[in-house]
């Protein structure tokens, strides 16, 4: 985090003659990072500080000298006697999210800078004006002090701390380089003159009572140290941290995530993510979100990134297994609002808003590389798929064995993908999943327009150039296309699990998400049955009815057609495109699978000859399916067989040359 020169100035300015001064603004956080109700809206507290409840019917709270009535407090509003108030700054009212009964501001507070203006029925008007603040920090009236400073622990809804603080620490430097040693290694931290530095190795975050550092640190086992600094008149710096991996077995190079936090947030049974808890509903169900500490090391052991995020627990079903996927996000109020690596080779990217550290659901216990694998294949079709790496996760300084480190399919990455750099048009993305049809489906935005679109799609034939042209300004047909032909080469029998999202002024444009039940089982006819169903029939999970649509004109019928010689010619020849990929993939997680396997058994007969057997498996379905699944295709949209010469004539031949079975 950059060090930020700090001033603040308080301003109790009373703007009109007898304003009322039971009521003010206690503290603010502007810049945040901690989680309340799903959310990390900045907020206001106000304070009671009269012996009798108070009314705030008629009040109003801005952040605008110009326009003082803003955001008007609800009509059964009230602060206690010498009681607390927080309303959270969050632009807009919680869709989803939020705190039960909870005050939402339709405005958002600024970090630069900000003043806040209270008014009460009489037009009365308090206000605070502070300068740059720091990320997650606030700042406010010290319990029995005056002024307005920061205040190193937040306190909404309840009493501010006495202690205050008008600068912080600078960072302390860890000297000795995070990474991979033999048998142990000696670490020195270096620091501001008259700052002391406190440090913890059981991944806690520092306080002024933790260790005091007074030379090198030896360690012999993997651990991971934090550091900050302090001083009597300064906030505690911002969290340095180093992970140190002494003598790790694992046997080849390969991407190595650490990611840290203080115990409770990972494994306590009140707020622990990882774990059960003692909650009726488990912890890793309740999408909790933390900030930890990530570390990125390349397949040469370098560290490439060292950043502070939030992190919570991701997937479905997976989050009852002993591995657990994580979503890592950047955040502002920790310096930076991306992640600055470059992670994949196969994208041009060197900032990402987010990333998962995905342990692969379904596939756990098969092959372990389907989606990513099945994702690279299709590299070229022009879909966004996510990307992913092979890495080794540690956490809490503990070998948590492997996952797959993936892009994190949000708006962020689409808009990456598109070329889109507005904020205002990727804020107002629409992401749907599924059929779309029901709030459930709504990953972002609205999905109003789509069921308009589907249901005009079911009752009308696109048979005049108005009803198609409908159809064309709505859907990018290119991707519809493009993805229903994969998933069916591949199998995708979950195809239902579909994505698709559509920019302001854009087009529904489809995507390949979480498809690692593709190449997964020999029911080579269950995706075409899924996918090309009549216009009319009943939507199911995968929502066939535009497809339907267009393929009942010849000449998208064509285009189809020929769209699917292409991308099997270009994308699904065995030996020419696909059996690299996979076996680039082997390569890696053969070597780190007997560890896994040991860390994590699933059965006696899950052992390396069945994970071998089930990659085996997966690529002789690749290399099967695409002659199968043309067939499937010409047989459900009646192509003849002069048709089938025409169209696929030249792939079969390819198919014949290129998707031989290997020699042994």
């Amino acid at each position: 985090m950059k060090k930020l020169t700090v001033f603040f100035l308080l301003s109790l300015l009373l703007l009109a003659a007898g304003a009322r001064a039971d009521v003010i603004i206690n503290e603010a956080m502007t810049s945040t990072a901690t989680f309340v109700g799903g959310r990390h809206d900045d907020w206001v507290e106000l304070y009671n500080t009269d012996g009798a409840q108070v009314k705030l019917k008629g009040w109003y709270l801005s952040n605008d000298e110009f326009d003082l009535t803003r955001w008007a407090f609800p009509d059964n509003a009230v602060i206690p006697k010498k009681g607390y108030l927080v309303v959270y700054c969050a632009g807009k009212d919680p869709v989803t999210d939020g705190v039960k009964n909870a005050l939402y501001a339709n405005f958002k507070l600024s970090s630069k800078g900000e003043s806040i203006y209270l008014t009460d029925p009489d037009g009365n008007t308090v206000s605070v004006s502070f300068g740059k603040q720091y990320g997650n920090v606030s700042s406010g009236v010290p319990l029995g002090g005056e002024g307005w400073h920061c205040l190193e622990t937040a306190t909404p809804g309840a009493a501010n701390d006495a202690a205050y603080y008008d600068k912080m620490a600078d960072e302390p430097v860890i000297e000795t380089a995070a990474g991979f040693y033999e048998g142990g290694v000696s670490v020195t931290i270096r620091g501001s003159e008259g700052q002391q530095i406190r440090y913890t190795t059981d991944c806690g975050t520092p306080t002024r009572a933790s260790a005091l550092y007074t030379g090198p640190i030896n360690i012999s086992k993997t651990t991971v140290i934090r550091a900050r600094a302090f001083a009597d008149d300064m906030l505690g710096s911002t969290v340095a941290g180093s992970t140190y991996i002494i003598d790790d077995p694992t046997p080849v190079p390969v991407s190595v995530v650490s990611i840290y936090t203080d115990d409770e947030y990972f494994f306590s049974n009140k707020k622990g993510i990882l774990v059960k808890g003692s909650n009726n509903t488990p912890n890793y169900e309740r999408n909790w979100e933390y900030p930890a500490q990530i570390e990125y090391f390349d397949e040469n052991g370098v560290r490439q990134l060292v950043q502070m995020v939030t992190t919570r627990v991701a997937g479905h079903s997976s989050r009852n297994l002993r591995q657990k996927s994580l979503s890592v996000f950047a955040r502002s109020a920790f310096g930076s609002d991306t992640l600055d690596c470059a992670f994949f080779e196969n994208r041009p990217y060197t900032s990402y808003s987010s990333i998962q550290l995905r342990m692969t659901n379904s596939d756990n216990h098969s092959t372990r590389l389907r989606d990513a694998v099945l994702g690279e294949i299709s590299d070229g079709i022009g879909l966004y798929y996510q990307a992913g790496r092979p890495i080794i996760l540690y956490i809490n300084g503990k070998y948590y064995g492997h996952y797959n480190l993936r892009e994190k399919a949000n708006k962020d990455s689409l808009a990456q993908w598109e070329g889109i750099t507005d904020e205002d048009v990727i804020k107002g993305i629409d992401i749907l999943e599924g059929n779309g049809l029901d709030k459930s489906r709504v990953i972002k935005g609205s999905n109003q327009d789509w069921i308009e679109l589907l249901d005009f799609c079911r009752k009308n034939k696109l048979n005049t150039e108005e009803k198609l042209q409908y159809v064309l300004d709505r859907v990018d047909v290119d991707s519809l296309f493009s993805y229903a032909i994969y998933s069916m080469m591949i199998n995708n029998y979950d195809a239902g699990n579909v994505r698709y999202y559509r920019f302001p002024g854009g087009k529904w444009t489809f995507m390949l998400h979480d498809i690692e039940a593709g190449a997964m089982n020999g029911e080579e006819t269950r995706t075409v049955n899924l996918i090309l169903k009549s216009r009319t029939a009943n939507i199911g999970q995968y929502p066939h009815t535009i497809l339907a649509a267009l393929l009942e004109l010849p000449e998208y019928r064509d285009q189809f057609l020929r769209r699917t010689a292409e991308i099997v010619e270009n994308n699904l020849l065995y030996s020419e495109h696909v059996r690299p990929i996979y076996l680039k993939w082997v390569a890696v997680l053969e070597q780190l699978m007997p560890r896994q396997i040991k860390t994590y058994p699933y059965n006696k007969s899950f052992t390396m000859s069945a994970w071998k057997t089930n990659v085996n498996a997966s690529m002789t379905r690749m290399r099967t399916y695409p002659k199968k699944v043309i067939g499937d295709i010409c047989s459900k949209l009646k192509v003849t067989s002069a048709e089938k010469k025409e169209y696929f004539g030249n792939t079969l031949d390819l198919l014949a040359i290129y998707n031989v079975r290997p020699p042994q």
